[in-house]
């Protein structure tokens, strides 16, 4: 999807397009991109992706993905320890 809005250049508000003309239709992931903000509706109709959203999203996703990595690591660590005493 994203692909979509970069060829069509609709990347910022002025460059809003609508979602025919970028080439999608309404689905359930472009309701959820407009929800994060990540596709945004620049006036009635007319959509642009926002990359610099859509990086911090993905940085934040990144993020927690390495903390929940980590905390099952630290636990796996401290059941493994336990069993051995």
């Amino acid at each position: 999807m994203r692909d979509d809005f970069l060829r069509a250049g609709a990347t910022m508000p002025v460059n809003a397009m609508s979602l025919a003309d970028i080439g999608i239709g309404e689905s359930m992931a472009v309701e959820r991109l407009v929800g994060r903000s990540i596709i945004r509706e620049a006036s009635p109709g007319l959509f642009y992706f926002d990359e610099e959203v859509y990086l911090s999203v993905r940085a934040m996703r990144r993020r927690m993905a390495l903390v929940m990595l980590l905390a099952a690591a630290l636990v796996f660590m401290f059941v493994s320890f336990v069993k051995m005493r």
